[in-house]
C-alpha cells in the first residue's frame, strides 16, 4: 500500500510537471504573432514624443523574438546597414544586437529602376496638369506629419491613421495610372511592396510561433497588413500588442 501510494504521488508530480510544460509552451505560442510598426523617417526629428529614441524604447517594451527591418539583407549580412532609415538604425537595431535578437532585412531595391522612379516622381510633382492633385496629396502628407508631432506610438500606428495613409496612396496611384508616362511610379512602388511582403512571408513561415516585429516606413504599413490579411495572417493591432507583448 505504501509503495502504491508513493507511485501515485510520484505520478501526480510528473503529471503536474507535464501540465506546466504544456501550459508554458501554449503560452509561448499564444504570445507569438506579427506587428507592423511604422517609422516616420525624418519627421521623428520634429516629433515631441515619437522620436528616434522612442523607437528604441518601444522595441525594448515589445521584446520581439525577431526584428524585420526596412533594409536589404546584404546590408544586415555585412553589418553596415547601408541606407537603413534612422528610425531603426539609431536605437532599435543596436538594442536588438545587444539582445542577440535575429535581424532580417526585408527591403528590395533596384538602382536603375529606383533612379527612374525618383526622376518621374519629381517630374510628376512639377507637372502643371497635375497641380491640383499634387497639392491635395501634399496637403494630406503635411497634415499627417503635423499630427505626428504631438502623438505617440499608439496613435500613429492606429488603424485609423493606417487607413488614412492607404487612402492617400490609393488616390495617388489612381491619378498617376491615368497617365502612361507616370504608370511606372505605381508599378515600381507595387513591385517593391510585393518583394517586401514576400520576404516577410518567408520569415513567418520559418518562425511560425515567434513574435515578429516589422519595423518599416509608415508608407508601407497599410500594404503589408492588407496583404497579410488576404492570406489569413492575423496582424496584431496596437491594443493587442499592448496586451500580449508589452513589458515594462
Amino acid at each position: 500500500m505504501i509503495m502504491q501510494a508513493k507511485m501515485i504521488y510520484i505520478t501526480g508530480i510528473l503529471l503536474g510537471i507535464i501540465v506546466i510544460i504544456i501550459l508554458a509552451c501554449h503560452r509561448h505560442k499564444s504570445m507569438g504573432g506579427v506587428f507592423v510598426i511604422g517609422g516616420i523617417h525624418k519627421h521623428h526629428e520634429s516629433a515631441q514624443i515619437y522620436t528616434y529614441e522612442r523607437m528604441g524604447e518601444i522595441y525594448h517594451h515589445l521584446k520581439p523574438d525577431i526584428l524585420c527591418v526596412e533594409t536589404q539583407q546584404k546590408y544586415v549580412n555585412d553589418n553596415s546597414y547601408t541606407g537603413t532609415p534612422f528610425d531603426f538604425k539609431k536605437f532599435m537595431i543596436p538594442l536588438a544586437q545587444r539582445d542577440k535578437t535575429p535581424i532580417y532585412g526585408i527591403d528590395w531595391w533596384d538602382n536603375e529602376k529606383g533612379q527612374k522612379w525618383q526622376e518621374l516622381q519629381q517630374k510628376a510633382f512639377n507637372d502643371t496638369s497635375l497641380s491640383s492633385e499634387t497639392k491635395l496629396i501634399g496637403g494630406i502628407f503635411l497634415h499627417l506629419n503635423e499630427y505626428f508631432k504631438s502623438k505617440d506610438f499608439e496613435d500613429i500606428n492606429s488603424q485609423y491613421i493606417t487607413n488614412l495613409w492607404k487612402a492617400k496612396s490609393e488616390f495617388k496611384y489612381h491619378i498617376l495610372s491615368r497617365y502612361s508616362e507616370y504608370e511606372f511610379i505605381v508599378e515600381f512602388e507595387n513591385e517593391r511592396n510585393n518583394h517586401i511582403v514576400n520576404n516577410i512571408l518567408k520569415i513567418i513561415k520559418e518562425h511560425p510561433d515567434n513574435k515578429i516585429l516589422i519595423a518599416i516606413g509608415i508608407d508601407h504599413k497599410y500594404y503589408i497588413e492588407q496583404e497579410f490579411r488576404k492570406r489569413g495572417i492575423h496582424v496584431l493591432n496596437v491594443k493587442e500588442v499592448f496586451k500580449k507583448w508589452w513589458k515594462q
